[in-house]
């Protein structure tokens, strides 16, 4: 299990925000193409307090890794908290296929393009869903505290009313109001 520790950062330009982290010493680390199916049940839904379901396909020089993540939520409210439980898949049709025969019905589908970062002891992530996912460019930023992120907050000049403690699925639905 790994713990995820994240706020988003909205309303960027992905090629101004990589400029500054490259000026102020950002290291790249991948260049992904990412494919996400969540997971969920008709008959038996997971509580959206709980977490979510995923299967998630990487692509990434030349090599694809595909897993199965539960993402447990923990509660707080200046940054978003996962407890990750994840396992390394061979076949995501064949998962997908299990998961159905266990009454996990509801899948949706989404890709990204996701640049990634090392920045001051955190992750930055650079993403772009694709157009129906998801429309507007962001930037997550994963760290071992709230503190980790709040100084690369300051240290990008990243105005605080563009960070977001939202799920993808939470922007999603502020998008369709």
């Amino acid at each position: 299990m790994e713990r995820e520790i994240e706020v988003k950062v909205l309303n960027i330009d992905l090629h101004a925000m990589e400029e500054k982290i490259i000026d102020c010493g950002g290291e790249k680390i991948s260049d992904e193409k990412q494919k996400t199916i969540v997971i969920n049940s008709g008959n038996h839904p997971i509580p959206e307090g709980l977490g979510y379901l995923r299967l998630r396909e990487v692509q990434c020089d030349g090599r694809i890794e595909r897993v199965c993540t539960f993402k447990e939520k923990k509660v707080n409210t200046s940054v978003r908290v996962y407890d990750e439980h994840t396992v390394v898949i061979d076949d995501m049709d064949e998962m997908l296929r299990i998961f159905k025969l266990l009454g996990y019905d509801r899948t949706s589908l989404g890709e990204k393009h996701r640049i990634s970062y090392r920045f001051k002891n955190c992750r930055l992530d650079l993403d772009r869903w694709d157009q129906d996912t998801y429309p507007d460019p962001y930037m997550e930023i994963e760290g071992e505290s709230r503190e980790a992120i709040e100084e690369v907050i300051r240290a990008l000049s990243i105005d605080p009313e563009q960070v977001s403690t939202l799920s993808i699925r939470e922007l999603q639905n502020s998008k369709n109001k």
